[in-house]
């Protein structure tokens, strides 16, 4: 399985990573990155760009913070459901629903405990679909 893994300083707030996700037919570029980090609010913003074309879900590890919760940004907007778990972040639609093509606030992510000097996000393949579940292959 292949994976990508981003590590960053939280008092840096440097967390940016790309990713290349190949369909069928085309290359599909995507990004997300960690910003706002707020150690009194203990949240962290994750924003987006999917440039390339609706996402119907995505998952996402972050070690270095225990998550508890999240809410709003574009998944919320789309009425995804978001689970979070300790490591893991889970969205999705149980009725089809797609983010759009665009960028911005993807989710607000909230933690119970800052385990570490850095927070990191691990992406394997399948972390990001498309509509009608295909997944992505994602390269570096």
């Amino acid at each position: 399985m292949q994976q990508m893994l981003l590590c960053f300083n939280k008092m840096k707030l440097v967390g940016l990573f790309s990713i290349l996700l190949f369909g069928s037919n085309a290359l599909y570029g995507t990004s997300i990155q960690l910003d706002n980090f707020d150690g009194q609010n203990q949240s962290v913003d994750v924003l987006y760009d999917f440039s390339e074309g609706d996402v119907a879900g995505f998952q996402f590890n972050i070690t270095g913070l225990s998550m508890t919760s999240a809410s709003g940004g574009a998944a919320e907007e789309a009425g995804f459901n978001v689970a979070v778990g300790p490591l893991t972040t889970l969205g999705f639609s149980f009725t089809g629903a797609t983010i759009p093509a665009g960028s911005g606030l993807l989710t607000r992510l909230y933690f119970s405990e800052i385990l570490s000097d850095e927070a990191c996000i691990e992406m394997g393949d399948g972390a990001i679909t498309a509509t009608g579940g295909l997944d992505y292959d994602v390269s570096i």
